[in-house]
């Protein structure tokens, strides 16, 4: 799958969306594959793959490798509740381009997916804190598209180019996209440069590794502008659907309070008369 492929059906959803002419399904919804890393050490078919390397979910033979180069064009954070059991998405938050800034409204009519603020987990204590963490994950999002060479499990090398991707990163992970911002020269923006990622070991777990490729820089073509405008379709899609949740679950909400005012009135009154 290359970047034209994947642009050319956002802009027949996007086109079909503002006809109208009857409500959107799922299969309207924009879907673009997930950058993965490897964890267990076999395949789906029993064959011997290396742990800690990358792939993308939409390969029918996946190609594995060690070490990818990415274009970052869009960056987002989000709060996401998960089903202990199933590991379902049970609740998750606008995508926001800076959490400081805006409400983070979610699909159940509250905020942050209930988790408390920063300042509010702090006052909590260890187990408090804990919990909440696991509960409710605050996740940062990239994408863009990857390029890299690897090998499938039979070990026939292939060539994976300008594929679009999107890299959830959270817990460990979660800050070190910061490596990037941070040592961005004057005047630049990550969109301006290609970046090298590859996954170091920490205990169980892999923890992913970014570096710019100053070598490299990413220049602005016109393929480049049409991927850019299929992230922000994808991301106006994603947050629309929410935001329609949040307004019908706050709706809910209000009138289940309102009841609950009107009941509790009630009760006064009977409790006075009662002692009259």
């Amino acid at each position: 799958m290359n970047q034209i492929a994947t642009v050319d059906q956002a802009e027949v959803n996007a086109l079909l969306a503002e006809l109208g002419g009857g409500a959107s399904n799922e299969q309207d919804t924009i879907k673009i594959p997930f950058l993965k890393i490897q964890y267990d050490p076999e395949d789906s078919q029993g064959r011997d793959v290396k742990r800690g390397t990358f792939f993308l979910s939409d390969q029918t033979e996946p190609v594995y490798a060690q070490d990818v180069k990415l274009h970052v064009m869009a960056q987002y954070y989000q709060y996401r509740q998960s089903d202990p059991d199933t590991y379902k998405i049970v609740n998750k938050s606008i995508l926001q381009e800076d959490l400081r800034k805006g409400e983070a409204r979610d699909m159940l009519g509250t905020l942050r997916c209930g988790r408390p603020t920063t300042k509010q987990l702090k006052e909590l204590d260890d187990d408090q804190q804990k919990m909440w963490r696991n509960k409710v994950k605050a996740t940062r999002i990239l994408r863009g598209v990857t390029s890299y060479i690897g090998k499938t499990a039979d070990g026939e090398e292939k060539t994976v180019e300008n594929a679009p991707f999107q890299l959830y990163l959270k817990g460990s992970s979660f800050l070190k996209f910061d490596d990037v911002t941070k040592a961005l020269p004057y005047g630049k923006r990550y969109q301006d440069l290609w970046v090298d990622l590859k996954t170091s070991k920490a205990g169980k777990a892999f923890i992913t590794e970014f570096a710019i490729d100053f070598t490299s820089p990413a220049i602005l073509t016109n393929e480049v502008v049409e991927t850019m405008k299929l992230f922000v379709e994808m991301a106006r899609q994603e947050n629309s659907r929410i935001e329609e949740s949040y307004r019908k679950h706050s709706m809910e909400r209000q009138s289940d309070g309102a009841v609950y005012d009107a009941i509790a009135d009630d009760l006064d009154s009977d409790l006075e008369d009662s002692n009259d």
